[in-house]
C-alpha cells in the first residue's frame, strides 16, 4: 500500500489516497493550478486507487456513456466496468452552475477498469474507487496516468482537457476522419429494417442525394432472408442472393448517384445457421439469448483471421466505401473463460488486434474508408479505428438524441458524432418533424425515413434543417460546444465560432455577451417565445422564421435589457447587432 496527497488550488482541502497494486506512484510537476497528474507503474494485475472528496454543491455526476440517468450515484451503486468497446475512463461532478467540481480521468494507455465516484454515505462525501486491470505495455511496462481536475471550469471546459490529453497520448495513431463523415448520411434502418434489398437502398439513395445526403448507410438485413430481428444467420456476411443478387454491381449504381455506400457488420456475432459456425463454435465466449447468436472469441487468431476477411471482402470485393460495425460492446464480456494459448492475454487485447488488422488493410485499399461506431464505443483507444460515432438508439425521441449526441460530442475529440436516425409519423406536425432535427442539431444528421412519400409539408421542413445544418456545420460541428444543465439533459446548448448558435429546449433566457455579434437561436422548447438578454443598447436587426424556414418578421429595432422575442415552436431567430 502507498499514498499520495491531494490538494485544492487554495490548499484549504487536502485528502490522502491510497494505492495499492503499484510498483510506483509519480506525481508530476503542477503546470497549472488545480490540475493534478499522477504516473502509476503497476505491480499486480489490478492496480486500486481509492479517496474521498467534498463536493456538497454536486446536482449531477456526468459520465461517458450514462443514458437518462442524470443522478449522483451512491458510492456503492456507481461502479461501471469500462473497457475499450464500451464507455471510457472519466467522469465530472457537476453542480447546478454547470462547474466541475473535480473531474476524474485515466490516460489512454487503459483498456479496461472498474470506475467509481459516488457519494458516501457515512461521511457525506464523493468516494472514488478505481481498480485498473487491464493496461496497454509498453516495452514489457504496464503504466498509466491518472488526471485530477479540481479547477473551477465549465463542465465542459474540464471535458475538453481530458480529450486534448487523449489526442497528445495517442498522436498519429488516431485515425483520419475523411470530410464526408460530417455530410448528412441516409441509413436504412428504420425505414426498412432487415427487409432491405438492392432495388430499396438505391430508390433511397436517389432521393436521399435530391435532399443532400453524402452517403447511404445499408443496415441489418442484407446477408439474411431471415427477418425476425435475431442473428442466427450471421457469422458469414455474405449479400442474400434473393434481395442483393449482384452486391458489386448494386454498390457501383449507388455510386452513380453520387453517393458513399457504408455497409453495416457486426463482427462479433456468429450464429448456429452459418457455414462459419461448425469451424468456430468452440472459439466463442458465450451465447446471447437475446440475440440468438454466440459471440466470437477475438483472442483466437483464427477468429481474428474469420472476423479481418469478412470485414475487408466489402471493400475489396464490391467497392464500399465504409463499414457500420456493429456490437462491439458483446466484447466486454463479464467473467469469460480462461485465455486460450495464443498472441494476447485479454479480450480487449484481441479486440485491438482485429480491429487495427482490418482498418490497416481497408485503408490500403481505400484511404478516406469511412467507420461508424455506436456511442458505447466512445473509449479514446478506439479513435485509432472508428471515424464517425453515431448516438446509441433512440428512435423519435428527440429528447434523447439529444443528450447522446451532445454527451458523444464532450467526449468524440476529433471523431464526428452523428445522430441516431431520424424517423416520425407520416402524419406528425411540421413542427415535431423540425424537432427530431432541432434535438439532433449538434451532430451530423442520419436520416430513415420514406423521403419519396413525404407530404409537402414535411418536404419543406426536412429540406430547410438540412439545409440549415450543412450551412451552419462550421459552427454546429466545429464550434466551441457548451452545454447548459447536464442534470437535467441539457436545457440550452450553446456552440460559438465564427457565429453563435443557441437551441433553447427548457431554458427560455438566452443570455448574450459583448462577443456575440451575429446569433441565430433555435427554438426546440414548447413556447412560441424567448427571451433574450445582453442584446446591447445599438439597433439590432431581427429575422424571425418558422419550422420549414418560411419567414414571419423581418425589423431593426433597439432591443431592451430583457428582450421578449416570439419565435415559432421549431422556428428561429437571426440577430445581428450593428
Amino acid at each position: 500500500m502507498t499514498t499520495f496527497e491531494i490538494r485544492s488550488p487554495d490548499g484549504r482541502t487536502i485528502r490522502t489516497a491510497e494505492v495499492s497494486g503499484a510498483r510506483s506512484v509519480t506525481p508530476r510537476p503542477v503546470a497549472e493550478p488545480g490540475v493534478l497528474r499522477y504516473d502509476v507503474l503497476a505491480a499486480d494485475d489490478t492496480v486500486t486507487i481509492r479517496w474521498t472528496w467534498p463536493a456538497d454543491t454536486a446536482v449531477t455526476l456526468w459520465r461517458a456513456t450514462q443514458g437518462s440517468q442524470r443522478e449522483l450515484p451512491t458510492d456503492w451503486g456507481s461502479h461501471r466496468d469500462i473497457r475499450s468497446v464500451r464507455s471510457a475512463p472519466v467522469a465530472s461532478l457537476v453542480d447546478a452552475r454547470d462547474r466541475s467540481l473535480l473531474t476524474v480521468a485515466l490516460s489512454a494507455s487503459v483498456r479496461g477498469c472498474d470506475f467509481a465516484i459516488g457519494v458516501n454515505e457515512e461521511g457525506a462525501e464523493q468516494l472514488v474507487q478505481l481498480a485498473v486491470d487491464d493496461i496497454e505495455q509498453t516495452d514489457g511496462v504496464r503504466r498509466f496516468s491518472l488526471r485530477i481536475d479540481v479547477r473551477d471550469l465549465h463542465f465542459a471546459d474540464s471535458l475538453r482537457a481530458v480529450t486534448d490529453e487523449w489526442t497528445t497520448e495517442l498522436g498519429d495513431r488516431i485515425a483520419p476522419v475523411p470530410a464526408v463523415a460530417r455530410r448528412a448520411m441516409y441509413s436504412t434502418w428504420y425505414s426498412d429494417h432487415q427487409h432491405v434489398s438492392a432495388e430499396s437502398v438505391e430508390r433511397h439513395a436517389r432521393v436521399g442525394a435530391s435532399y443532400g445526403c453524402a452517403a447511404v448507410i445499408v443496415d441489418d438485413g442484407w446477408q439474411t432472408d431471415d427477418t425476425a430481428r435475431g442473428y442466427a444467420h450471421c457469422g458469414d456476411w455474405e449479400p442474400t442472393s434473393r434481395t442483393f443478387p449482384d452486391m458489386a454491381g448494386h454498390v457501383r449504381r449507388v455510386h452513380d448517384l453520387g453517393l458513399d455506400y457504408v455497409l453495416w457488420i457486426a463482427p462479433p456475432l456468429i450464429g448456429a445457421h452459418s457455414k462459419a459456425w461448425d469451424r468456430l463454435q468452440d472459439r466463442t465466449l458465450g451465447y446471447v439469448d437475446g440475440l440468438s447468436a454466440s459471440v466470437l472469441d477475438p483472442r483466437y487468431p483464427e477468429v481474428r483471421e474469420h472476423i479481418v476477411e469478412s470485414c475487408v471482402r466489402p471493400v475489396r470485393d464490391w467497392g464500399v466505401d465504409g463499414l457500420k460495425l456493429d456490437f462491439l460492446d458483446t466484447w466486454a464480456w463479464s467473467s469469460p473463460p480462461p485465455a486460450p494459448e495464443g498472441d494476447c492475454s485479454s479480450i480487449d487485447e484481441g479486440v485491438e488486434l482485429v480491429l487495427r488488422a482490418i482498418t490497416s488493410e481497408v485503408r490500403r485499399l481505400r484511404p478516406e474508408l469511412l467507420i461508424e461506431f455506436r456511442q458505447d464505443y466512445v473509449n479514446p483507444r478506439l479513435w485509432q479505428f472508428g471515424t464517425f460515432l453515431r448516438a446509441g438508439d433512440c428512435a423519435m425521441d428527440p429528447v434523447e438524441n439529444r443528450v447522446r449526441t451532445v454527451d458523444a460530442r464532450l467526449l468524440a475529440g476529433d471523431r464526428a458524432v452523428h445522430s441516431d436516425m431520424l424517423m416520425w409519423h407520416p402524419s406528425a406536425a411540421p413542427e415535431t418533424v423540425a424537432q427530431q432535427f432541432i434535438g439532433a442539431m449538434f451532430s451530423t444528421p442520419q436520416v430513415s425515413m420514406e423521403l419519396d412519400e413525404l407530404s409537402p409539408e414535411h418536404q419543406a421542413v426536412v429540406r430547410f434543417w438540412l439545409g440549415f445544418l450543412r450551412d451552419h456545420a462550421d459552427v454546429l460541428l466545429g464550434g466551441v460546444l457548451t452545454p447548459m444543465r447536464p442534470d437535467a439533459r441539457y436545457t440550452q446548448v450553446r456552440a460559438v465560432g465564427a457565429e453563435t448558435v443557441v437551441a433553447v429546449y427548457a431554458d427560455q433566457v438566452v443570455r448574450l455577451s459583448a462577443a456575440d455579434r451575429s446569433v441565430v437561436v433555435v427554438n426546440g422548447g414548447s413556447e412560441p417565445r424567448i427571451l433574450v438578454e445582453g442584446a446591447g443598447s445599438g439597433p439590432v436587426d431581427l429575422v424571425v422564421s418558422d419550422c420549414s424556414g418560411a419567414e414571419v418578421y423581418r425589423g431593426t429595432s433597439t432591443a431592451p435589457e430583457l428582450w421578449a422575442i416570439d419565435v415559432p415552436v421549431a422556428g428561429l431567430a437571426r440577430i445581428v447587432r450593428n
